[in-house]
């Protein structure tokens, strides 16, 4: 094994964690809603709607921030903590900011061509 399969292994876990972490938590990995009513849990379930899932990606991001911005604090202080571990933890907020960014667009973009129809 080389380091390369070895690092690409790694960051591929790393990216399956990250996802599971933002994965609402009533939704489970492989679970398919079916195709007569795609956003209504079967009965019994709680109702999960836009909003709360929205606040719990966004409380995600913001927790990769703050725990980008302790790293970076610490490693200016002279604590021990590697650079890697400080590069690591700000990329991983960078690609969730721009992951918010981008759905943020989206979400802006949906509602301007959903105002713009005639009824």
């Amino acid at each position: 094994m080389t380091i390369q399969s070895v690092a690409m292994k790694q960051a591929l876990e790393q990216l399956r964690q990250m996802r599971e972490s933002v994965r609402p938590p009533s939704i489970e990995a492989g679970e398919i809603r079916g195709p007569a009513s795609p956003l209504m849990p079967p009965s019994g379930e709680p109702k999960v709607n836009f909003t709360d899932t929205m606040k719990f990606a966004l409380d995600r991001v913001n927790e990769q921030q703050r725990v980008s911005r302790e790293l970076q604090t610490a490693y200016v202080r002279g604590d021990d903590v590697s650079l890697t571990d400080v590069a690591i933890a700000m990329q991983k907020s960078s690609v969730a900011f721009e992951a918010t960014v981008q759905v943020r667009n989206k979400i802006l973009e949906s509602y301007k061509e959903i105002m713009s129809m005639t009824v």
